[in-house]
């Protein structure tokens, strides 16, 4: 019996068996299911979004080496507006319109 999860990487489903690679792992582990239980030989039917989002066999090596590219991008960025030490300041500032302004600047930061 096998599931599908659906390959971030290049955009496609394919077949799994039951335990799958993921992340930094070294070894497969078993698939679960949105409700918490094994995705294999259970009925989840009744589950709702029980794709996983996994890059495939062929396109792990891409899928990390994408992601590892991004953290870079990201940490560059993070360095760039200056984030940690804004975010220490923002901590050590009394409320008030200071620490609000602040705040603000960070929270767009984050979510431009």
């Amino acid at each position: 019996m096998s599931h599908e999860h659906f390959c971030y990487v290049a955009g496609h489903y394919w077949q799994c068996e039951g335990t799958a690679l993921r992340g930094g792992d070294t070894e497969p582990s078993v698939c679960v299911c949105v409700c918490g239980l094994p995705l294999e030989g259970l009925d989840h039917s009744g589950c709702h979004d029980n794709v996983e989002l996994l890059a495939c066999p062929e396109h792990r090596e891409e899928g990390r080496r994408r992601k590892e590219e991004a953290r870079k991008e990201h940490d560059r960025q993070r360095a760039e507006f200056g984030f940690d030490q804004k975010w220490a300041r923002m901590k050590a500032l009394p409320d008030g319109p200071e620490k609000h302004a602040l705040t603000e600047e960070i929270v767009e930061w984050l979510y431009r």
